[in-house]
């Protein structure tokens, strides 16, 4: 190995330390405060001093299993479910963080694709490489066939967004691939100009 690459690896290794520190040391800031001060500031039920700790530890479950980022529905599907996760799963959307976003219909769906990816890359935590370098790739695929011209191979595509559905850590980046199918199976036609044929 040469003394160039040898450094640039001994950067990656010393970044990515640092990183799981951090976040180690953030979940376990959490998980004290949860144990010492949430169940009493946020649930003073009295009583069981344990129903109250394993509250404040649901809260942050709910919060990574619910995952922030939600599916795209078009508008011929809304009649079709109710605000909850249970009619979103079975139609095969996501709610996600239960909030709601409208996209203008003269809003290219290719400029929110590109928004969702960015977004995830930003709020990546860089812990886990399917979401730290996969919402880099999508945002570079998408904004490679919006400005340049240059068409996105659909297999690459999907490969990308199985590995970070199925190997990133968090709700993040496996939250990610839900929206980004559902745009490609509602707003096909829209989208197949990006893709090659």
């Amino acid at each position: 190995m040469s003394a160039p690459n040898a450094t640039g690896l001994r950067r990656v290794v010393a970044a990515s330390m640092a990183g799981t520190v951090v976040e180690w040391y953030e979940f376990f800031l959490y998980g004290t405060a949860a144990t010492l001060v949430f169940n009493k500031l946020f649930f003073p039920q009295g009583g069981n001093d344990l129903d109250a700790i394993m509250a404040a530890f649901g809260t942050y479950a709910i919060g990574f299993l619910a995952r922030p980022l939600g599916g795209i529905v078009p508008m011929h599907k809304i009649d079709n479910l109710t605000i909850d996760f249970e009619t979103f799963r079975k139609e095969g959307f996501m709610l996600g963080h239960a909030s709601i976003l409208c996209i203008p219909e003269d809003f290219r769906m290719t400029d929110y694709l590109q928004h969702l990816f960015e977004f995830t890359a930003v709020e990546s935590c860089g812990k886990c490489y399917p979401c730290r370098i996969g919402s880099r790739r999508g945002e570079e695929l998408i904004h490679g066939a919006r400005e340049k011209d240059q068409k996105i191979d659909r297999q690459l595509f999907n490969d990308l967004l199985e590995t970070m559905e199925i190997g990133s850590l968090c709700a993040l980046g496996g939250g990610l691939p839900l929206g980004i199918n559902n745009a490609l199976q509602y707003f096909g036609d829209e989208l197949k100009a990006n893709f090659k044929s």
